[in-house]
């Protein structure tokens, strides 16, 4: 699952704020920039790189602070993340027309600050997460800690049971290959993510002019209990948004669900891909 999307992908070393991060590329087309969720890497999209690259140039970097990018200099805000993201698509585009941003959970906040620094260079957005009212959704209470265990064994069923409360609707559907995609991004972010949480510009989404797109799984534990509430309150909002609601999936529904997820990517994205 993993592998092979990773031996297909084009890496990238950029230098983006004076430090190193690294960007995956596959495909060609327009560009779409695939955006990761907290304490995570490009894995997040393991399921979706390759279906999305039969249409666009995917390009997905690792945060500053995850998977194979070090640790940022200067602030820790979504406005900072945002112009470093900028930095690394310019390097890698050229600045050649317009890009799609993609974000999945945390990474849906740092494209609509994206989007916000530089609306004529966005063409689109999807936004892949439970919420979409202005209150900022609070983790389940039942996450378990897996710092400190030493068990491997044990660290792997607190890993299954995380994805579990936080990130599957059918905790049936989790499989091996999730759990060690899980670990491995958990285990390795450096980055203490609070302070990015805390600095997100509630301004940066509900000035969006762009096409906007909302895809969230409908057991989503940060849709508040009621994701069809969310999507219609996204659309209130933005006005120019469309809204898809992927049954039976929880948070990581691009992952749990991606057959569907991937369709309903492609579909949004198509309807505008000039330059």
């Amino acid at each position: 699952m993993v592998e092979e999307p990773e031996r297909l992908a084009v890496v990238h070393e950029v230098s983006c704020g004076g430090r190193g991060m690294a960007w995956r590329q596959w495909g060609s087309g327009p560009v779409l920039v695939l955006v990761h969720g907290n304490s995570g890497s490009w894995t997040h999209w393991v399921r979706n790189v390759l279906p999305l690259a039969q249409h666009f140039t995917v390009l997905v970097p690792d945060l500053p602070g995850h998977g194979d990018s070090e640790l940022p200099e200067g602030e820790v805000s979504c406005a900072n993340f945002a112009d470093l993201l900028w930095q690394g698509v310019d390097r890698l585009t050229q600045q050649e027309g317009r890009v799609a941003l993609a974000g999945f959970s945390l990474g849906s906040l740092l494209v609509e600050s994206m989007a916000m620094q530089r609306p004529a260079s966005v063409r689109q957005v999807v936004l892949l997460r439970g919420s979409f009212m202005r209150s900022s959704p609070k983790p389940p209470e039942t996450l378990m800690r897996w710092r400190g265990i030493d068990d491997p064994a044990e660290r792997a069923r607190i890993h299954r049971h995380n994805l579990a409360v936080s990130m599957f609707g059918n905790p049936d559907l989790i499989d091996d290959t999730a759990v060690a995609v899980q670990a491995r991004n958990v285990e390795r972010c450096r980055l203490d993510v609070r302070p990015l949480l805390a600095s997100r510009q509630m301004e940066a989404f509900t000035t969006l002019r762009c096409d906007v797109h909302g895809i969230a799984g409908e057991l989503d534990v940060y849709g508040g209990g009621d994701v069809a509430a969310q999507g219609r309150a996204l659309l209130e909002i933005l006005p120019q948004a469309s809204f898809d609601l992927v049954p039976g999936a929880g948070h990581w529904a691009a992952y749990e669900a991606s057959s569907q997820v991937n369709a309903m990517m492609v579909n949004a994205l198509m309807r505008n891909t000039g330059g």
